[in-house]
């Protein structure tokens, strides 16, 4: 890790180390006197010259500080525009489900059950908000302390009904139809969470390939195994469940993924919560106040696109 010094730092943050890099920024772990340690994101210096980089900040930055869910990591601070953009997110600080994965092929069944049900209820809050992710998969579901998972990465995001025809995504998690050129949708999602789902369970992806062009093939063509049939404890229910999600045929897939997610339980034998778990929430009352130039900045701004990775650089194996 080098010791990259910030060009700018936002008031009321100090930098304590860097975290990482992505593809349109730096991200420093940072202590703010009410949040304790948190990711602190700078846009890299280049974005001043590559208005699709810029873009792609600027897009996570305002999807991200739009949601507000105890499943969904937590946008604190920021702003997406100008020469100090910045975004704070709660720092979860035991990484992510694909270095899990990585560091523990079979995750006991009552863990990676309940994992499944976080991530699916991270993208529940999204879609309620009309943001599709786009690229669903363990690297960006982000672990806390206390063992729940939270989705992030959301500079993938696009508001339900806007126009991109994009291949966004992940080879190993993309939708069919998104590799055939459709444009993404609610299933497009619960495809890719079925995948994350599979993986979850089984400790292996569904479909492997060494290249781009294999992976479209194995995603188009390809029959996975059930995953009964790969780990013994898994029951035929919950094998059936994460399989329709990941139909071929959009149409065959859960509606939506609140759909899912309850089938889902149904078949593991989970039982609701009485409530939610008492983690960062109520966000919107603790953010800072944007000075008047960033708030009609803003204003001005259409949604967008954009594709890039946080927190750590995404290892996929």
């Amino acid at each position: 890790m080098s010791d990259r010094t910030p060009a700018h730092v936002p008031t009321g943050y100090s930098v304590l180390t860097e975290l990482g890099s992505g593809q349109t920024a730096h991200v420093f772990l940072a202590q703010h006197a009410s949040w304790g340690k948190v990711a602190l994101k700078l846009p890299r210096e280049e974005l001043a010259s590559q208005p699709v980089l810029r873009r792609m900040f600027e897009n996570e930055v305002q999807i991200t500080l739009g949601l507000s869910h105890p499943n969904v990591v937590s946008g604190l601070d920021g702003a997406p525009t100008g020469a100090k953009a910045f975004l704070v997110l709660e720092y979860c600080s035991q990484g992510t489900l694909g270095d899990l994965l990585l560091e523990q092929r079979h995750v006991p069944l009552e863990r990676a059950r309940q994992l499944i049900v976080d991530v699916a209820r991270g993208l529940e809050h999204s879609h309620s908000r009309q943001v599709l992710h786009r690229d669903v998969k363990p690297a960006n579901v982000f672990l806390t302390g206390e063992g729940s998972a939270k989705l992030g990465d959301f500079g993938t995001g696009m508001h339900i009904g806007d126009d991109s025809w994009e291949r966004v995504g992940t080879a190993f998690y993309m939708a069919p139809e998104i590799f055939e050129g459709q444009p993404p949708t609610v299933q497009s999602d619960i495809y890719s969470l079925g995948i994350l789902a599979y993986e979850v369970m089984a400790g292996v992806r569904p479909f492997q390939g060494e290249s781009y062009e294999d992976l479209m093939m194995a995603h188009l063509s390809a029959f996975p195994k059930a995953l009964s049939h790969l780990r013994e404890e898994i029951s035929r229910e919950e094998s059936k469940v994460i399989a329709q999600a990941m139909a071929r045929d959009p149409g065959r897939r859960y509606r939506t993924v609140q759909e899912f997610r309850k089938a889902f339980m149904a078949a593991a034998r989970l039982t609701e919560p009485e409530r939610q778990p008492a983690e960062l929430t109520g966000r919107a009352s603790r953010k800072r106040k944007p000075a008047p130039e960033e708030a009609d900045e803003d204003k001005r701004e259409k949604r967008g696109t954009g594709l890039f990775g946080w927190l750590r650089k995404k290892r996929e194996s």
